[in-house]
């Protein structure tokens, strides 16, 4: 007989466990919702753009693709000879915006560039050597209107942290040309 009362004991604790499953189930439903709008509140996050640079891009389009993506920052696109030139101290003017890449790079080059937020000043001006054969330097315009070119220390930042510092120390924004 105590084998019967086992079996009995062990129907009706499968029973109170059927009834509490269908409660835990309505607690699961309630608390999804509640999750739902705090996902759509993080949605508008904006996120990195990764600008693409190819030769039969024209200048002036990558100079503004590249000023809007870095707003406190912009590029001086000129021939490699424009090099010595900046050495000696002399200024320089830049490519007609009008132009494609492959109109003014090097004969013997070519090649397409990415440039994104996490890539250096350096690696970036290398790289439109290396691939385009064009001398480039990323600038900014200070709070009273005076233009720069970074060197130096600024060189080894990312393009994300200087056009950051570069809002910090209030330069302007928006001016590519």
């Amino acid at each position: 007989m105590a084998t019967t009362t086992k079996k009995t004991t062990t129907k009706t604790a499968a029973k109170k466990t059927t009834t509490a499953k269908p409660a835990a189930k309505k607690t699961t439903t309630t608390a999804k919702p509640a999750a739902k709008p705090a996902t759509k509140k993080a949605a508008p996050l904006k996120t990195a753009v990764e600008l693409s640079v190819t030769g039969n891009k024209k200048i002036g389009t990558l100079m503004k693709e590249f000023n809007k993506q870095f707003p406190f920052l912009r590029l001086k696109i000129c021939y490699s000879y424009a090099r010595q030139a900046v050495a000696k101290g002399e200024s320089i003017s830049g490519i007609d915006p009008d132009k494609t890449l492959a109109s003014v790079r090097r004969a013997d080059s070519g090649g397409d560039i990415s440039i994104s937020g996490n890539k250096k000043i350096k690696s970036l001006e290398k790289e439109f050597d290396t691939v385009f054969g064009l001398y480039v330097q990323v600038c900014y315009t200070e709070k009273d209107g005076h233009r720069y070119y970074t060197s130096g220390s600024a060189d080894e930042m990312t393009l994300a942290a200087f056009n950051k510092k570069c809002e910090a120390d209030g330069c302007q924004k928006g001016l590519w040309k």
